[in-house]
């Protein structure tokens, strides 16, 4: 008969095949999309030797790609600082890049923040459990962070679009929808920092709560999000963060297109377009945002007089997939922890 130890190691090296089984076929199916958009004609071949006939552009890509994990790191320990949760840089560091291995290993481009939360979790298990519930918390405002600097930069580039003469114009339904969109941002840090003495909302989510209490851990996430209203300084240094980080998005599209598309797009047009196309990212379908950011992308950019949209996109892919890479020899490291 056998033992419980080989049991249980039958059992581990069954759930290893699946999920490895799960993984390459996750990953033929971002093949088959890709050969599909080779297929269309929506990916070129020839952009791709352009911008690789372009070894200057290139290189700032991969540059600010890298500066970009760094500064996401920075904006997540500040977040975990603030509520108590210390975690060295090289452990922050480390845990960000098991996410974004996780990113393009799992649907969306979101997905690895709930690995990247239980790992935190773990770091606090011998702790108390207000620090992993402050983790979840971080996790959940640096991902509203993330979506607010990216509304952010485009609400500021549609105004600034107004003032200067970049060749063309973008629908009013977009500039309306992204003025919603950013008002409704506005509305949640006032409602932030404004809530000290009375938050109706947790009162609405206590009673829910109270009366559902498998939703218990919602009361714990949003405390966890609200409990930065008494940081607002650096609440603004993290949203300064994001910024910075989704600016270099931008500069990243447009070094991009620049190499490969021979029609030349303002960069303001792009500051506005690339945020909302990364946010269609989000959306859980294939690793990595692939298919809903190609169309997006391109729909996006057909808006200001381009077909390379799903072309651009590609290629921040390929950089996020370097980093997911680095993320994934991370991973293999600590598995172990």
């Amino acid at each position: 008969m056998e033992t419980s130890s080989e049991l249980q190691q039958n059992v581990d090296e069954k759930i290893s095949k699946k999920v490895k089984l799960k993984l390459v076929l996750k990953f033929a199916l971002v093949a088959f999309v890709f050969w599909l958009l080779f297929k269309k004609g929506i990916v070129t071949s020839e952009s791709i030797q352009k911008l690789v006939s372009s070894p200057v552009s290139l290189a700032a890509c991969i540059f600010l790609m890298f500066l970009n994990t760094l500064f996401g790191v920075l904006r997540w320990q500040l977040l975990l600082r603030t509520q108590g949760a210390i975690l060295t840089f090289t452990r922050t560091l480390h845990l960000n890049l098991i996410g974004a291995f996780f990113n393009i290993a799992l649907p969306g481009a979101v997905s690895g923040d709930f690995v990247k939360a239980v790992y935190a979790a773990k770091s606090f298990k011998n702790q108390s459990t207000e620090h992993q519930s402050a983790v979840f918390g971080s996790i959940m405002f640096d991902r509203i962070l993330g979506v607010s600097a990216m509304v952010f930069v485009a609400s500021f580039s549609i105004v600034l679009g107004h003032y200067l003469n970049w060749g063309g114009s973008l629908p009013p339904v977009l500039e309306y929808s992204i003025g919603l969109v950013g008002m409704a941002m506005v509305f949640f840090y006032s409602y932030l920092f404004l809530s000290h003495k009375r938050d109706p909302l947790f009162t609405v989510l206590q009673w829910v709560t109270k009366r559902h209490t498998r939703l218990a851990i919602i009361d714990r996430i949003y405390l966890g999000v609200m409990a930065y209203r008494a940081h607002p300084k650096r609440v603004f240094k993290a949203i300064a963060l994001s910024v910075v980080i989704h600016s270099f998005v931008v500069v990243i599209a447009f070094l991009i297109s620049v190499a490969i598309s021979p029609v030349q797009l303002p960069l303001v047009a792009l500051a506005v377009v690339v945020p909302i196309g990364m946010l269609a990212t989000s959306v859980p379908v294939l690793p990595a945002g692939v298919g809903t950011g190609h169309a997006a992308f391109y729909g996006l950019f057909k808006l200001i007089g381009s077909d390379q949209g799903a072309e651009v996109f590609s290629w921040i892919v390929l950089f996020q997939v370097m980093i997911g890479i680095w993320g994934g020899v991370t991973y293999l490291r600590h598995r172990s922890d």
